[in-house]
């Protein structure tokens, strides 16, 4: 009976998202046998509304340097989950020239006040609820710490990760998403399998380095920035399960 059900459950995840969507979502409930022991959160998109806020930036300063024909789309699509590294090769590669000098840390210095002033929370609930229930939980975001720990704060969750259970870009430097390292080190840092653990992510190359890792990953496109059709086609190629609302993830991950 066991394995019946397991590979019952292997069968629905591999369900296409529309037949998904259809049938409201039944993965949230049925798609997984038993809770991973590790929660490994993305941060921008999916803890907190950032990454609209981001790209809005983001374009208003490419245009101020000469770039007036980028759109909040295509800063979605270079930029959101990729290390600035990787972000900076795929802006290239696309607009034949490279990024302003500096421009990922000027993005970085100025978003601080950005985010103080009109930040929002995603799935704080979610995490709250999982605390108070004893689920071990971290923080995996290719943001820099700082700016996570002002995220963690305005979404009113920073007592639920200490500083250990947060991992940034410079726990990893040069090796952010999509590779997996840092997923792989959260996972080893808390003495916990890949296995074990299951990634929630809004981004391509987050599921990206989650699949590299060998571990679970379910998507969360609640946040503001990933409403576009295209956006959900995309991640929904990857075949992982989708959630849409907090309390569609929160049933996913009990």
């Amino acid at each position: 009976m066991q394995a019946s059900l397991v590979l019952a459950a292997a069968a629905l995840a591999l369900v296409p998202v529309d037949a998904l969507r259809a049938a409201a979502r039944p993965r949230a409930t049925t798609a997984r046998m038993m809770a991973k022991e590790l929660v490994i959160w993305d941060c921008d998109g999916v803890l907190v509304d950032s990454e609209a806020l981001l790209k809005t930036a983001e374009v208003e300063a490419l245009h101020a340097a000469g770039f007036t024909e980028v759109t909040v789309d295509d800063c979605n699509r270079m930029f959101s989950g990729f290390a600035p590294e990787a972000g900076a090769a795929n802006f290239e590669a696309e607009f034949g020239k490279p990024l302003p000098e500096n421009f990922f840390r000027d993005q970085i210095e100025g978003s601080l006040n950005l985010f103080r002033n009109r930040l929002e929370q995603l799935n704080a609930k979610t995490v709250l609820a999982l605390h108070a229930a004893g689920r071990r939980q971290v923080v995996a975001s290719g943001s820099p710490r700082d700016r996570v720990m002002v995220c963690l704060e305005k979404a009113g969750i920073d007592q639920c990760f200490t500083p250990e259970q947060v991992f940034t870009r410079e726990d990893v430097p040069g090796r952010g998403k999509p590779l997996p390292d840092m997923f792989l080190l959260a996972a080893s840092k808390m003495g916990v399998a890949a296995a074990d653990c299951v990634v929630v992510e809004d981004s391509t190359a987050g599921v990206r380095a989650a699949q590299a890792a060998e571990m679970e990953v379910v998507g969360f496109l609640g946040g503001g920035h990933a409403k576009a059709e295209w956006y959900r086609e995309k991640f929904g190629a990857f075949g992982t399960p989708l959630t849409y609302t907090d309390a569609e993830l929160l049933k996913y991950l009990e």
